[in-house]
């Protein structure tokens, strides 16, 4: 790759890239093509630091380079970036005693997830920019699911490689209820509009042809020809082993910071911080384009 001698990987099995001296306000053709290609090398996960300056077409152009950038139209208009719909504002931020930004309080129970499964198509891909970070707390966690999936047992591939898994918004968003007390049930047209979708649990990535663990636990209302009890312990299984430190890190974030992952391949899962004492606003952005194999929007007429 020719940025080698610029980059890092952030963890020891080779998951994940840090991408240095790059400025996303200035991309040439050069610059685009490490950009890509870094992306489906890291198994995931680009970092790219020190990026403060950059302006919202700046940043929606930089997302452009790895899929169609969405519009965000399932999000509170409040929540959007004033002209700059894709970009959807994270945090903490409160004008004239409203909320203008999306506020999921975290637990601290890790809630591990590739964003949106439950809806097909899936958004392949998610950018994180960091506006304004806690001085504790707060940080993203990362799992490369390919990397993990490869350390897994040939017996345990051989059995998980054929199952399927029921993802489900309204399975997430009573599960989210539970610590959001002010979010509210799903409307019947949301139902209506986001049915349950399955999906193998062993995913293979359109463009790199890996293998992932397709396993967001939150998402999964079941799997397929399994009790409730032997699914959940199979999930929780396939988790304990994919978040283990050599496929997993936790990304404690500074204002400028970027981080770009792969929701084919990659979980993610946001840690808690003090929200009475510290101010939090990341902007995200989400790209779609070609879809992982075998996800199947189900017949719920």
């Amino acid at each position: 790759m020719p940025i080698a001698n610029s980059c890092s990987y952030l963890t020891s099995s080779g998951f994940g890239l840090e991408l240095n001296d790059l400025d996303l306000a200035d991309l040439n053709d050069q610059t685009r093509d490490i950009l890509v290609k870094a992306f489906y090398q890291s198994g995931g996960v680009l970092l790219i630091r020190n990026q403060q300056h950059l302006t919202p077409k700046q940043l929606c152009d930089f997302a452009a380079l790895f899929g169609v950038v969405e519009k965000n139209e399932k999000y509170n208009p409040d929540f959007l970036l004033p002209d700059y719909p894709e970009i959807l504002r994270l945090g903490t931020l409160m004008e004239e005693g409203k909320r203008k930004a999306l506020w999921i309080k975290s637990d601290e129970e890790l809630l591990w997830h590739s964003d949106d499964t439950f809806r097909h198509p899936q958004p392949i891909g998610s950018c994180l920019y960091c506006l304004t970070a806690p001085k504790e707390g707060a940080a993203t966690w990362y799992a490369g699911m390919n990397h993990a999936y490869d350390a897994l047992s040939d017996d345990l591939k051989k059995r998980i490689n054929p199952l399927t898994a029921v993802h489900s918004y309204d399975h997430l968003n009573e599960l989210l209820r539970q610590t959001n007390p002010h979010r509210p049930p799903l409307s019947e047209e949301l139902k209506a509009n986001l049915p349950p979708i399955t999906r193998p649990l062993v995913a293979e990535h359109p463009v790199t042809h890996n293998k992932s663990i397709y396993a967001t636990n939150i998402h999964i209302e079941r799997i397929n020809g399994m009790d409730d009890k032997q699914a959940r312990e199979l999930l929780e299984e396939l988790l304990s082993h994919a978040t283990k430190p050599e496929f997993a890190f936790a990304h404690a974030w500074q204002p400028g910071d970027l981080v770009l992952w792969d929701n084919r391949c990659t979980m993610h899962a946001p840690s808690p911080f003090d929200d009475n004492k510290y101010e939090r606003l990341m902007y995200r952005l989400t790209m779609n384009g070609e879809q992982i194999v075998g996800a199947v929007a189900l017949n719920t007429a």
